[in-house]
């Protein structure tokens, strides 16, 4: 359980909390496609991605799906519902790999913020980050056009170290990427053969190169 204390939600916890939280939490594992909870469920848990990849998704009236968000290694979901009354998941969680994950206990995390108010301050801060970064991926989906929300998207991928060039290698299905950015998979594949065509990057199959960051950015 001690990965956890790589995630800022439990790194602000002491010892003492830290173990409370440790005792009520399970190591879980799911194969790629298996679904780890449905929309509507009663949402008892939260969870801690340890390895793979998870998408969060809705279906639409006619069974369309819409990809609310990719989680990826390291990184929590579902914790915001300990500070809902609904008590239901509003998506889908579904493994695209085979996952590794850390189930807690929402009951147990909650009623720790309730006896600490320090620690509910930092875990508060923790949420308005998540809220703020929600924020600016809604004004991308709603402000800018596609290409450049795929360049976005992309530019998010690429290493901080990198200053020139670099080389993503893509898991996740380009349909699934797609769904994300609100694209079509048919503009999302056409945005990406444009890319190459201005020698921005260079695709094949689930590798992509970046040949020129700074032109990326330039858009």
């Amino acid at each position: 359980m001690e990965i956890l204390r790589q995630n800022i939600l439990f790194s602000s916890l002491d010892k003492e909390q830290f173990a409370r939280v440790a005792s009520a939490s399970k190591a879980i594992k799911l194969k790629g496609g298996e679904v780890l909870f449905q929309q509507q469920q009663v949402a008892d848990y939260f969870y801690f991605l340890e390895q793979g990849e998870i998408k969060l998704y809705r279906l639409s009236i006619d069974g369309a799906e819409k990809v609310i968000e990719l989680i990826r290694a390291g990184q929590t979901f579902a914790e915001a519902m300990m500070f809902m009354d609904a008590g239901f998941y509003p998506v889908n969680a579904q493994a695209l790999v085979d996952c590794q994950l850390i189930r807690v206990e929402m009951v147990v995390f909650r009623d720790l913020l309730e006896h600490s108010p320090k620690t509910s301050l930092k875990i508060l801060g923790y949420m308005s980050q998540r809220l703020h970064g929600l924020v600016q991926e809604i004004d991308q989906l709603t402000l800018q056009n596609a290409k450049n929300r795929v360049i976005q998207f992309i530019l998010r991928e690429i290493p901080v170290d990198a200053t020139v060039s670099c080389q993503l290698e893509w898991s996740t299905p380009k349909t699934v990427l797609a769904s994300r950015l609100s694209v079509r998979p048919e503009t999302f594949s056409r945005i990406l053969q444009q890319l190459s065509q201005e020698k921005l990057i260079k695709v094949d199959r689930k590798s992509i190169e970046i040949l020129d960051i700074n032109g990326l950015k330039y858009y």
